[in-house]
């Protein structure tokens, strides 16, 4: 009995702290950066500057790994840029390009993406592709692919207007 106390304890210490540090912000450092890879799959190009993507996210709950996903396709926009797609898309380079960036401009990006935060003016769910993927990959994560509308222009002005972009 004691010994199954003690594995519980520990248990629930584990997801305590893995729960702590799947915040946009963990130890200082971004959850998404530069040396970051992602989930990835091009599906196509919108009206206006939207890159039309399946991104994967990870999380306790689906709704949660929705938020994750949309908080990497922004990030894959902004670090990585996008791959050509397998139906012809063509590939997006990455927006930021400055190795340097998570430094100088720690703050905003902080800022930028912190829970709820600015990044979130720039994805949606696509209705075009809204189809989602989901698994359970183990008993406290959820695993789901889902379609994504990124305002890839509208992101770049902003970057450009924060002086993150020249």
């Amino acid at each position: 009995m004691r010994k199954s106390i003690k594995l519980l304890a520990m248990g629930i210490a584990a997801l305590l702290v893995a729960g702590s540090a799947s915040k946009a912000e963990a130890g200082g450092k971004l959850k998404y950066n530069s040396n970051s890879t992602y989930e990835v799959e091009s599906l196509a190009k919108g009206a206006e500057g939207v890159n039309i993507v399946r991104l994967y996210g990870k999380a306790v709950t689906e709704e949660a790994a929705i938020e994750d996903a949309k908080m990497k396709a922004v990030a894959c926009a902004l670090f990585c840029g996008f791959p050509s797609g397998a139906n012809g898309s063509e590939a997006a380079p990455a927006i930021i390009t400055d190795p340097n960036v998570e430094k100088t401009h720690k703050k905003f990006l902080e800022e930028f993406f912190k829970e709820g935060g600015e990044y979130l003016k720039y994805v949606k769910v696509s209705e075009s592709a809204a189809s989602k993927s989901k698994s359970k990959i183990s008993r406290t994560e959820y695993k789901v692919g889902i379609g994504l509308e990124i305002s890839y222009n509208a992101l770049k002005e902003e970057m450009k207007k924060q002086g993150l972009v020249k």
